[in-house]
């Protein structure tokens, strides 16, 4: 492609920011020019990017990711195709992974991408299995934060999301007993039946502390947390001494920023001798290797299975972020181009 040949850039972007619940007004789709890259950088045509949960706190003002500014680019990570490279790490052609944006085109310094290998694996696993965001999340938060033990039991909110899947077939891999939380009996059923786990509760039509209180009275030895809210109240009424809650995520809180509802029965980790650790990914940032050649084995096995969930044209991001909240999907979640 010429440089003086450059192709339009579509994006979504925010034009307002939301009160609470995510609405399709507070976004637009718009279409410019890409950006000429200079040198060190690289123009990527993006194929696909992964909807996480953390794109939604970057709506918010003060958010802990970067805010995404009014009419202007809306962060994703996702992979793509060099199609202009002003670098000597990247020539034309070379597929990539890293921040694309939720947009069709991207200049950026190609120090921010890592190439991937033909045929080495499937590609979008990079932004799925082996993505920052899904299943290194998924491992260092059950393993390192967790540390999981045979034998012990595990529960697993948000289980049918695309982290939870994975959190909930590394424990059963480790010999734990695995109960996962999710919505509707669509979503239990496939735990049970395609990632095998012990037990599955249906928070829409069940009382998960009634439920819990049934499967695991005051035996829970760790909690993944990606849900927050009133559930974790339950888990904590009902852990075993020595319990370990990983926190991942509050997703039924992210669109109530200002009236968060915290853990009322936090007394419990004294009484059990318990604690509960946040956690992000570049915490363990030295040990990504190891965590992508085991995911990776696994996955070769097939003792992991990735489902994914698409939508498709730039147009579908105001709908595929919406499905975060709505239960819309099973597995993870991704846009394609």
């Amino acid at each position: 492609m010429t440089i003086s040949n450059l192709p339009f850039t579509k994006k979504a972007v925010l034009i307002k920011r939301p009160e609470n619940e995510i609405t399709d007004d507070i976004f637009k789709i718009v279409e410019e020019e890409s950006i000429e890259p200079n040198a060190d950088e690289v123009l990527v045509r993006v194929d696909t990017i992964a909807i996480d949960a953390w794109i939604r706190t970057t709506f918010d003002e003060g958010s802990y990711h970067e805010t995404s500014k009014l009419e202007q680019g809306i962060g994703a990570l996702g992979l793509g195709e060099v199609i202009i490279s002003k670098s000597d790490k990247f020539k034309e052609g070379d597929i990539v992974s890293g921040p694309m944006g939720a947009q069709t085109h991207i200049t950026m310094n190609a120090m921010a991408y890592e190439k991937i290998e033909a045929n080495k694996i499937d590609a979008e696993l990079n932004i799925g299995l082996l993505g920052l965001t899904t299943g290194l999340t998924a491992y260092f938060g059950l393993l390192d934060v967790g540390k999981v033990k045979k034998g012990e039991t595990v529960v697993v909110s948000g289980a049918a999301g695309g982290v939870g899947i994975i959190v909930c077939q590394l424990a059963r891999l480790k010999g734990a007993n695995v109960i996962g939380i999710a919505g509707g009996q669509e979503k239990c059923d496939f735990l049970l039946n395609k990632l095998k786990i012990n037990h599955a509760i249906d928070y829409k039509n069940q009382n998960v502390r009634e439920e819990l209180e049934n499967l695991v009275k005051g035996s829970i030895d760790v909690y993944f947390d990606n849900v927050g809210g009133e559930m974790l109240n339950d888990i904590l009424n009902n852990l075993n001494t020595g319990a370990r809650i990983a926190i991942c995520g509050a997703i039924s809180q992210y669109n109530n920023f200002d009236n968060i509802l915290g853990p009322s029965a936090y007394l419990k980790l004294a009484e059990t001798y318990s604690r509960m650790e946040g956690f992000t990914v570049m915490h363990f940032s030295d040990k990504f290797d190891l965590a992508i050649k085991e995911l990776t084995e696994f996955y070769n096995k097939g003792e992991i299975i990735v489902p994914t969930h698409y939508e498709n044209g730039i147009e579908s991001f105001p709908k595929a972020i919406q499905m975060l909240f709505n239960g819309g999907h099973t597995g993870k979640l991704m846009v394609k181009m």
